[in-house]
């Protein structure tokens, strides 16, 4: 019989102490069998690594304790001590995962070795584990496999988190980077841009959105971690429609809130070729009479 491939699951918490449990124990009952679990907490200042001990006491996966050093150095620190391998995938703390989720997606990545890693669709869930079916949509809207390189860097779609990769792809890209708000945009781009990825049209995890209380602000860190991911790709011919695209979205997100009128200006004047569109529309009144 051929032996099944050796698959390295990295989980980092932070914080998460209400929804670690039903995230690793996700992991342990998937319907593949052959994976060795990682869990790194990066500082959590709640009871997670109370409960990160007794569940290892009870499943036996490897588990370390670190000062909070952030996303991409955990990931990277899970990658180079312990990913060794065939295959990685990772797992966000407060999400979790169907029980077939690795069954698929190492099946899909046996059988079409041009692609250096896959992803698939994500139920959008709240606090409680409950399906925000709204959000689950948005969520999926437009995804597809392939040549996909141009699709990420105008963020016509975002990739869900069920990133599985062939450990070998960070021999050739590189680690994620420290310090970056959007890591993962960072990783899609960079793979992306080497060949194929794959998709599958399944739902591969549960995201848990954030807790939120009324309505904030858009990150202006990752707005930003996004340009400067973009500013990466200035010899890309796709670069200035990029950065376009970029400030158009500033301009729809931002157009709205006081802090960021300017930036919501600017956007507007670099796409006035969109005028006469709904969003443009709709952009301009938030940001002439809507000040919050």
């Amino acid at each position: 019989m051929k032996k099944e491939p050796l698959i390295w699951v990295i989980v980092p918490c932070y914080n998460h102490e209400n929804y670690i449990t039903q995230c690793i124990e996700s992991i342990i009952n998937q319907s593949y069998k052959n994976f060795e679990l990682v869990v790194i907490d990066d500082g959590s200042t709640d009871k997670s690594r109370e409960v990160l001990i007794e569940l290892q006491n009870k499943y036996a996966f490897h588990l370390e304790f670190q000062k909070n050093s952030g996303v991409a150095n955990t990931l990277n620190h899970g990658l180079q001590k312990y990913a060794n391998e065939k295959y990685v995938t990772f797992c966000a703390s407060d999400d979790f995962w169907p029980l077939d989720k690795l069954e698929k997606q190492v099946e899909f990545m046996e059988q079409h070795p041009e692609c250096r890693m896959c992803y698939g669709k994500a139920i959008v869930v709240d606090e409680f584990g409950n399906e925000r079916t709204e959000k689950t949509t948005q969520a999926n809207l437009n995804l597809k496999g392939g040549a996909i390189f141009q699709d990420i860097l105008f963020v016509n779609f975002h990739l869900p988190v069920t990133y599985f990769f062939r450990r070998n792809v960070f021999e050739e890209v590189g680690y994620y980077r420290p310090n970056l708000w959007t890591e993962d945009f960072y990783m899609n781009l960079r793979i992306s841009e080497l060949g194929p990825v794959g998709f599958l049209d399944e739902y591969l995890t549960f995201y848990r959105l954030p807790q939120v209380k009324g309505k904030i602000m858009p990150n202006l860190k990752m707005i930003n971690a996004h340009l400067e991911c973009i500013e990466m790709y200035k010899h890309s011919e796709y670069y200035e429609e990029a950065i376009k695209n970029w400030h158009y979205r500033n301009f729809r997100m931002l157009s709205g809130f006081t802090a960021s009128k300017r930036l919501a200006y600017t956007g507007m004047l670099r796409n006035c070729n969109r005028f006469f569109t709904v969003g443009f529309l709709k952009s301009l009144t938030k940001l002439v009479f809507k000040w919050v």
